[in-house]
């Protein structure tokens, strides 16, 4: 998806790219999310340790706390 974001990433035909972005906004409408990939990662898995979590809430997680290697705390 990474790739698919970067300009020119939807192919170099202007209507085919318009037509791939389509198919993929009926799959996903925020395939083309407009914060970084970073964040969006962090989130994913903020969001799975939530949904482990009775209430869905987590402690304060801080800076420098990690997880598979990202710094969820950021």
């Amino acid at each position: 998806m990474a790739n698919l974001r970067r300009k020119g990433g939807l192919g170099k035909a202007p209507e085919r790219a318009a037509v791939r972005a389509e198919q993929l906004a009926a799959i996903d409408p925020n395939w083309n999310c407009p914060w970084p990939l970073d964040w969006q990662r962090h989130y994913c898995i903020l969001a799975h340790l939530a949904a482990d979590e009775p209430d869905g809430h987590l402690l304060d997680i801080a800076p420098g706390v990690t997880f598979d290697g990202d710094d969820i705390g950021r």
